[in-house]
Order: structure tokens, then sequence, then C-alpha cells
């Protein structure tokens, strides 16, 4: 079920004076009607101080900064770890001309524009781009409809109009002499208010966070899986002998066949076969079993892509924080750091309170502390997480000061934790 995959962070642009800006990886998902994960934006942006240093050839520091993102998208990793999803390249107008941007796998990538005037020289390369088979995505063209004719997809930010004043801008945005009408991708949608508002106006992809809210109309009791998977857990927590853990799993056929599997899979490399559940249980051990068990319950119930889109978040997360926190923490206090990240999503998962799906859990107190408050030892981690979800630059180089960990760091930490989290086999 688990299978690691590494990557070599792209390389720091040698740009002359702004070598010493904190400059962090941000993202958001991009979900489609039924909340499936169809992309990621990624941004990498902070500002600019005046005056400084452009590159040699004429670049801005801006341009500079969007070329790390276009490096990013091209290493050779990244591509094989998103598979099919998309990646959207929020960059300057200018940096279209980037020599990088020949090279960006197209079928995989969207260029994301926000520009405040469309010069002739500007079409024309959206033009060529678009014709190459570029995927072209417009942030709130207005009247700009000349440029808009060659974006793939048009983004309209939720949170800039009322209800009326939205409809108004998704009958413009389709009104455009391209022979395809584009994509409507709503922006800042972070509630599910704002995502049951944006549905009834038919945009076709929603960006943001709001699929991790516990839903409401969902609530109730935790269903039969749920239950035995936490039976389990706290069994291996209290690292019980493995005789009692397989008889719990041999009154499960479910759960025993789901180990089997997982034990069988080509992630674990076994060269034969495993047939006993005591064996699968001695062969992996208390840890590793633990981590699994975690991951059944999002997928141990009834499987529907807004779990599955859960699990890929909390993936991020625990990945995230566990190698934020692997230098800096006691060993004995490291694996706190996923279960942190893996949980942090468990009230959305189970559609309840955090304190009522932690209750049957028994985790150590810092681990509650950092899931219900965001407090203790883990909590600057998490916090920081979840800074790097929703473009909180601010927030996020007040907490990796706090840490003591700077951008670089965070940023080959945040990309790996995305690859990684992908190769993990749902």
């Amino acid at each position: 079920m688990m299978n690691s995959a590494s990557t070599n962070a792209a390389p720091e642009p040698p740009v002359d004076g702004i070598a010493s800006l904190q400059r962090f990886l941000t993202r958001q998902p991009i979900l489609d009607g039924n909340h499936a994960i169809v992309g990621y934006e990624l941004k990498r942006r902070a500002p600019i101080p005046a005056g400084s240093a452009a590159l040699p050839g004429g670049a801005t520091p801006q341009q500079a900064e969007d070329e790390w993102l276009l490096a990013s998208a091209i290493d050779l990793a990244f591509q094989r770890a998103l598979g099919d999803k998309l990646t959207f390249l929020a960059i300057a107008a200018d940096t279209l001309h980037s020599p990088l941007i020949e090279q960006l796998p197209k079928q995989k990538v969207v260029v994301a524009l926000h520009p405040e005037r469309s010069p002739p020289l500007l079409i024309s390369r959206a033009e060529q781009l678009a014709h190459d088979g570029l995927q072209l995505a417009l942030d709130d063209p207005a009247d700009d409809q000349e440029l808009a004719s060659y974006a793939r997809y048009v983004r309209l930010d939720s949170t800039q109009y009322d209800a009326m004043a939205l409809a108004t801008r998704v009958v413009r945005s389709l009104d455009t002499n391209s022979r395809k009408k584009p994509l409507l991708i709503a922006t800042q949608v972070d509630t599910p208010e704002v995502y049951a508002a944006c549905r009834k106006l038919s945009f076709n992809l929603y960006q943001g966070y709001y699929y991790t809210f516990p839903l409401t109309a969902a609530a109730g009791r935790l269903d039969s899986s749920s239950l035995r998977v936490m039976e389990v857990l706290n069994l291996v927590r209290n690292r019980a002998e493995f005789s009692e853990i397989e008889r719990i799993f041999k009154l499960d056929p479910a759960l025993s066949y789901r180990l089997l599997r997982y034990i069988n899979s080509p992630a674990i490399g076994l060269r034969r076969t495993i047939e006993s559940i005591g064996h699968a249980l001695i062969l992996l051990g208390h840890d590793q079993i633990y981590r699994w068990l975690t991951l059944l319950l999002f997928t141990g119930g009834e499987v529907d892509p807004r779990s599955q889109s859960l699990l890929r978040n909390a993936l991020v997360r625990a990945r995230f924080t566990e190698m934020l926190g692997r230098e800096k923490l006691k060993p004995n206090e490291r694996d706190g750091l996923f279960i942190v990240g893996i949980f942090s999503l468990l009230d959305a998962l189970l559609n309840i309170p955090m304190t009522q799906a932690l209750a049957g859990l028994h985790l150590p107190q810092a681990v509650t502390d950092a899931l219900t408050g965001r407090g203790g030892i883990y909590g600057p981690y998490l916090n920081l997480a979840l800074a790097c979800e929703h473009f909180d630059q601010a927030a996020i180089g007040a907490i990796a000061a706090d840490i003591g960990l700077d951008a670089d760091a965070v940023n080959l930490a945040h990309v790996e934790a995305l690859i990684w989290s992908e190769s993990v086999e749902l």
C-alpha cells in the first residue's frame, strides 16, 4: 500500500539581490464536482523589494521566482508522481516568454496568468503556445476577450463577488469567440457554503479546501469497520502481543483480506506469498502495522472520491510534518508527527467533531493537543503544513522561523511530501 519516492528539488536560481529572501512553496487542490482531486496549483511567491537587481539578460526577480516553479514542474520525478493530475503554475505574464515554457509537459501543466494588460506581444505568444498544445488559464479576464479566446480554463475568485455578480461573470466568461468554451474554475472555495453556491452556477472545477469540513448532513455513528480498525490501532499502539492482534483480525474477514493483500503487494517486495495473518503481523512489526491501519480509517468503509481526496491531503500533511520535525524533535517523539498529520482530517472523514473522532483512539496527549488545539510540541509543524495549503506566506515565514527552518528546507519537504503522497496506492 505504501511505496516511497524521492526527488531532487529544483535548484535555486542565482538571483542577485534577492538571495536572502524566504520564498515558500504553497499549494491548493483543484477538484471536480465529485470532490476528486484533478490537480494542484503551486505558488512560490514573496514580495520582491523595490530596487532588487535583475538577472543577466533582463529577467526580473519575479521571473526568477516563476522559473523556479517551471523547473520544478519539468522535473521527471515530479511528473511521474502526479501521474495524470494537472499542475497549475501561476506566473507573471512576462514569464510566458521564458524558454522553460517550451519544456513543460503540455498535457500535465496549465500555465495560469493574471495580466493587468494584454499587449499584442502577449496575445501573440499566448496564441502560439495554445496552438502548440500548452494549456492556459486566465484569472478573471473581464472584457479581455481576445486573450481569453486562447485560454482552456477561466478562473473566477469566489470571494470577490456576490452571487448575482458571480453569475454575471460566469456568463460573460463563456461568451468567447473561441471554438471551444473554456472550463470554469471557482477559486478560494474554502467552505461548503461557497462550494454549494458555485455548484449552482455550473462551475466545472473548484479550488480550495471546502471538502475538508465535516458534513453535518452525513454525521452519525462510526461504522463497524472504523470501530474495528480503531480497536486494532489501540492494541498495536500499546504493543500488544501479535497473537492478540491476530485474534481481532480473524474476527473480520475483510480486514484480514486487506492485510494479506497489502503484505503481498509489490510495494512490500517480498519474494514469496504470505498466507498467514500471524506471519504477516510479525513481518510488518507494530510501527508499520500502525501506519497502515491509520490509512484504513480513510478507506475501510465505502470508498468515495471525497474520502480519497481527504486521504491524499492527509498523506501530504503526514509526510510533510514528519520531514519538518525529524531533525528537531527527540527520536522517541518523532512518530507522533506522522500521526498528527494523518489524523488532522479525521473529523472531516468521519463527519463528527474532532474530540469525538479521537475519543476511541486513546492517543498520546501531545498528539491530542495538536489535533484539538494546534498546541503542544507537534502544533507548530501542523500549523506550518496548514499555512502552506492556504497561500499564507506571512504565517509560513513566521512559523518556520520559530521552528528554526529556512525556505529551502520547507520547500524540499513540501515537494517530497507531495510526491510521496501520490506514490501511495489507495
